[in-house]
């Protein structure tokens, strides 16, 4: 037994096995919650190249799989990543409510993040690139109704993933002849160039941007926020692992630079389409595309960002876990989940229009919620670099705000209706109500979150 074999071929084979029960949505959610369950719990306590007994047997887990020429590594190291994408997987599979989430996401979504693993895993790390592309199909299955059409934000997601990891394999093939010709600079600067732009396209940092605000627009709420926090994640820990295991950093290669201007970038279109957007779909795609800004802007510290950028990831998934569950219920009650729709719906249904609210404006930095003490634990870090970077991060939250007081003043407005309307069901109306209390009380008691995201980063830097 190995890991790669227990924590990418096992769940694999449920994946696909669930595939066989989509008639049986409820068996599936549960399902996913107790394999979500002991994928994390036993990532958590399994001894990784020691004996260990289990019931009448002596196993020794090791931490490698070589398939076809190829090694799969995850070793003690990894052990924290591992952890914190089945948890992930656990979250997700909780709030899912199989009245109004497809029946087939529990599977699908567990074989997704077992394609992210396996790109983390795989030695050379460059052939990641190939399990990314992998991962697009996927989630152009995902993201199209069963005898529907892909909508064109799906296609355009195929695309960019398709050429990102073409760009990507480019790069490292014209870096392996960097290794023989030492001293080449213009070949290095060319492998860089390419590599950029591969990760441009996985990143979808501008001008690769339109598929974000054009899938939370047109597709299912609860999915496509799923993929939103679980696809980019992936995407910062394959990008990680490359530069580390690639041998960029020993080219003397000054990385901070590009990753702040990208993630600068990336806020300020983020601030901007929340200003100016009418569609609640497409304000989340404002905050999504300004935590990749945040996430950039975190990775340039390197060691004294990663920290930072987990305990945002965690408050991430629980805001946008949240922003999923109570937009799919406002969904089935309005025509369009435009702002200008969606008038008097505060008034009509207060507990899902909070859980808009509460993740919203904790993505967005409102003090006393759980997003603003890391953003200004980030502003603290960036204290060292030019003081524009500092300014534009305070300008994107403050873009983000003002643009979800213009449209949330909209929720308020009297509708017309005599009495409120019954939506939502009372499983969901429940989750959004505890993930507003732990958005709440993690705003009051951050050094929770922070403390977890140290914790990994210890573990996976070996200290």
């Amino acid at each position: 037994m190995s890991t790669p074999i227990l924590w990418i071929l096992i769940p694999l084979f449920f994946a696909g096995l669930g595939l066989f029960f989509t008639r049986y949505p409820l068996v599936l959610k549960w399902s996913a919650v107790g394999i979500g369950s002991l994928l994390s719990l036993s990532a958590s306590l399994l001894p990784i190249n020691e004996p260990f007994r289990l019931l009448f047997w002596e196993i020794v887990l090791s931490d490698q799989l070589l398939v076809f020429g190829r090694r799969f590594v995850i070793s003690g190291v990894d052990r924290p990543i591992v952890v914190l994408i089945f948890g992930v997987y656990l979250f997700w599979s909780l709030i899912q409510n199989p009245k109004n989430v497809p029946a087939y996401f529990s599977p699908l979504s567990l074989a997704g993040i077992t394609l992210i693993i396996t790109a983390y895993a795989v030695d050379p790390i460059f052939y990641g690139a190939l399990f990314f592309a992998f991962l697009a199909l996927l989630h152009v299955v995902m993201l199209s109704p069963p005898g529907g059409d892909p909508t064109p934000g799906v296609m355009r997601l195929l695309i960019y993933q398709i050429l990102g990891m073409l760009f990507i394999l480019f790069a490292a093939w014209l870096a392996s002849w960097v290794g023989f010709n030492r001293g080449d600079q213009l070949m290095l600067s060319r492998s860089l160039v390419i590599l950029a732009l591969g990760f441009s396209f996985l990143l979808a940092i501008f001008p690769f941007i339109s598929w974000i605000p054009m899938v939370a627009e047109k597709n299912h709420p609860f999915i496509s926020g799923f993929i939103f926090n679980v696809y980019f994640l992936g995407v910062f820990l394959f990008g990680s692992r490359f530069l580390m295991e690639g041998g960029w950093f020993a080219q003397g290669i000054n990385l901070q630079a590009p990753l702040q201007f990208a993630g600068v970038m990336m806020l300020v279109f983020g601030g901007v389409l929340a200003v100016f957007t009418h569609h609640l779909g497409r304000i989340s795609a404002a905050l999504v595309i300004s935590e990749i800004g945040r996430s950039l802007l975190g990775f340039s510290l390197f060691r004294l960002g990663f920290p930072i950028y987990f305990a945002m990831f965690m408050i991430q998934t629980i805001a946008l876990g949240n922003w999923s569950t109570s937009l799919t219920n406002l969904r089935s009650g309005l025509p369009e989940v435009d702002v200008r729709t969606a008038a008097g719906a505060g008034r009509q249904w207060p507990l899902i229009s909070s859980g808009l609210i509460f993740s919203y404006f904790t993505l967005a930095g409102l003090p006393l919620l759980a997003g603003f003490p890391l953003y200004l634990a980030l502003g603290n870090g960036l204290k060292a670099y030019p003081a524009w970077i500092n300014g534009v991060l305070i300008l994107g939250s403050l873009g983000l705000i003002i643009g979800g007081l213009r449209s949330f003043s909209v929720l308020m407005e009297d509708s017309g209706e005599e009495s409120p309307l019954d939506l939502g069901d009372r499983f969901d109306k429940v989750v959004i109500l505890a993930l507003n209390l732990v958005l709440l009380l993690l705003g009051l008691f951050p050094q929770v979150v922070y403390q977890v995201a140290q914790l990994i980063t210890d573990l996976m830097m070996g200290t």
